[in-house]
């Protein structure tokens, strides 16, 4: 039996697990712990209380691997490199190479917070309903190319194709800063709607007049209360969370309606952009707080709004990873193919 440790290491939390790995190659979650990064102040911390949460040291793993927001140069790990303002980066130096020499850690890499996220879908947590919501019946190829996606403080999204043997691949890309046009097929209403949004974001600063709108400035962090600002102009009285809850509450079904549509649109995109037909399966903060938002039909507007080859991406799956786990079992799983 190996024991692999894994981190969920976001902007402002880590989450961490200890998965034990069998010998018929089944992975199972043991004890997981959460803590919050900037109530400590050095790494060395934040890794001794995951040890004290997960009730066990690093140096007693068989492998350790880490999901984490940011860029890692082979010595530290930071959030946006190049910016030195404490909002934009760690609280403290993450320089996982010196603490792992110095605590003997065993076998250990640092991917793409979003490479564990596919990862998962390559096990049999997919297989499990409660940690899925599927939003059509689409059977999945399993060897065919899929895309995890993610909608939250950011817009995270990782493509890969798990090979008969076992064995698996992971792309390298970056969906959210793609800029939002108006599709072939958006009827005039929705035409309308996304000009006089532009124009909404630009006449408040909230992009410049010569700056083109993403999907990253919509849809992640504070994007649905732009939207609901559009709507609500008395608004700025309020702070997301304030806003993400009244939504959350049917208080603004324009603006669920509005996010769900440019939702669709991406899904759209990606679609378009991968064909992948191992499926899309999306996660993260916005999405898990809103979930009601795939029961609307303007979802499913944004994403036919592009047409093409539409037949064929009818057939490729579309879901909500739902539980909590997953993280923590997709890391598990690149641990087990490429650390033990």
């Amino acid at each position: 039996m190996k024991k692999i440790i894994t981190w969920d290491l976001g902007a402002t939390k880590c989450a961490a697990a200890v998965i034990e790995y069998d010998q018929h190659q089944q992975l199972s979650c043991k004890k997981t712990g959460c803590v919050k990064i900037r109530s400590l102040s050095s790494l060395a911390e934040l890794a001794a209380h995951i040890e004290n949460k997960l009730e066990i040291n690093m140096a007693e793993a068989d492998a350790i691997c880490i999901g984490a927001a940011g860029q890692y140069d082979g010595e530290c790990l930071f959030l946006d490199k190049g910016f030195s303002e404490p909002d934009k980066n760690y609280p403290y130096p993450m320089d996982f190479a010196r603490l792992a020499k110095q605590q003997n850690w065993p076998a250990f890499e640092i991917i793409h917070d979003y490479s564990p996220i596919v990862c998962a879908t390559f096990t049999s947590y997919l297989q499990q309903t409660n940690n899925v919501k599927r939003l059509n019946q689409a059977a999945m190829n399993p060897h065919g190319r899929r895309v995890a996606l993610g909608v939250g403080t950011g817009i995270g999204l990782k493509d890969g194709v798990l090979f008969p043997h076992g064995d698996f691949w992971l792309g390298t890309n970056e969906m959210g800063h793609i800029g939002i046009v108006v599709p072939p097929l958006a009827e005039k209403y929705y035409q309308e709607r996304h000009d006089e949004l532009l124009k909404f974001l630009r006449s408040e600063a909230i992009i410049k007049a010569d700056e083109p709108l993403t999907f990253e400035k919509l849809l992640a962090g504070p994007g649905m209360s732009y939207i609901y600002s559009f709507f609500d102009r008395d608004a700025k009285k309020q702070d997301s969370e304030e806003i993400g809850h009244l939504v959350r509450n049917g208080h603004s079904e324009e603006t669920l309606a509005t996010f769900a549509w440019y939702l669709g649109l991406l899904v759209g995109t990606v679609q378009l952009t991968f064909m992948p037909d191992g499926g899309i399966w999306m996660t993260g903060g916005v999405v898990l707080n809103h979930l009601d938002m795939f029961d609307h039909p303007e979802f499913f507007l944004g994403i036919t709004a592009s047409p093409a080859y539409l037949p064929l991406r009818e057939q490729f799956p579309l879901g909500v990873l739902c539980g909590s786990e997953h993280a923590f079992m997709g890391a598990a799983y690149y641990a087990s193919k490429r650390l033990l």
